[in-house]
């Protein structure tokens, strides 16, 4: 890895750089409302608007139960309580790519967490989010491929992560898994 990234509390034993991929192996931790200890590698978001984009691989069994949340992908960062995470994700039978947000504080009785799904994952998948900015507000928008040609488009959330935030790559979940990262590529967008 670059001298530009760093860790958010260690990662799982195991877990190397080789040649080809970066292994990221699954712990059994999270990022999810108060349960916030899984470990998160990070680099600065560069100002602006920009596409960050992953190929990972999860060695999840295709189907069957349960491995339940146990995911990895992109992270789009500004603390433990305040992200966006494109993952490949197993939820009972199903393997989804989960497009969540979490935020905090929020008044009484107002949700912190909420997700959609994206396009299938596959034994590779590609996961990219755009971010821009609108009228004062920070749209992040989520696409998933199979191929790294065709493309689908999934939902747009508003978040105020501000200038300070990170890109970033999470595997978590569960212990006993690993996700092979191929590459992690940022572009400013004009």
């Amino acid at each position: 890895l670059g001298g530009q990234w760093s860790w958010v509390r260690e990662p799982a034993e195991g877990t190397s750089v080789t040649a080809e991929t970066f292994n990221f192996d699954t712990q059994a931790a999270d990022l999810y409302v108060d349960s916030n200890n899984a470990s998160v590698l990070l680099e600065d978001a560069p100002n602006g608007n920009y596409v960050v984009e992953t190929r990972v691989r999860l060695n999840l069994p295709a189907e069957g139960c349960c491995f339940n949340y146990v995911q990895a992908g992109l992270v789009i960062y500004a603390d433990d309580d305040n992200y966006l995470k494109l993952v490949h994700v197993s939820i009972w039978e199903t393997r989804q790519t989960e497009f969540a947000k979490e935020l905090f504080p929020v008044p009484d009785g107002y949700p912190r967490y909420g997700n959609t799904v994206v396009g299938p994952p596959g034994e590779w998948t590609y996961l990219r989010i755009v971010k821009q900015n609108h009228a004062g507000e920070e749209h992040y928008t989520a696409y998933t491929s199979l191929d790294g040609i065709n493309w689908v488009r999934g939902g747009t959330w508003t978040h105020e992560l501000g200038s300070d935030a990170s890109i970033g790559l999470v595997s978590m979940g569960g212990a006993g898994f690993t996700a092979e990262f191929d590459y992690v590529r940022v572009y400013k967008l004009r």
